[in-house]
């Protein structure tokens, strides 16, 4: 009687140990941000750059800036999208 008792009480307890944890519940966490805006860059004479540095050098520079700003823009997209309410 007392080996089916504890069968029993441990049949119980798998049970309610089990039916606990069969419920997953999501939840969507987003952070309460805002933003930052992007700074505004110096006005600069392109003609004057590009006789300063000449062609070659002026499209190098060309290329790394619209590069930067293309990961600046990426960035503030992603942000925008983590931030959003």
């Amino acid at each position: 009687m007392r080996q089916t008792s504890a069968i029993a009480g441990l049949g119980l307890a798998v049970l309610l140990g089990v039916s606990g944890c069969a419920r997953t519940e999501y939840v969507d966490i987003r952070p309460q941000c805002t933003p930052p805006t992007q700074p505004a860059l110096p006005v600069v004479d392109r003609g004057e750059l590009w006789d300063a540095l000449g062609d070659t050098k002026y499209r190098v520079l060309e290329r790394y800036v619209n590069g930067l700003w293309a990961y600046a823009d990426e960035q503030a997209a992603l942000l925008g999208e983590l931030c959003e309410e």
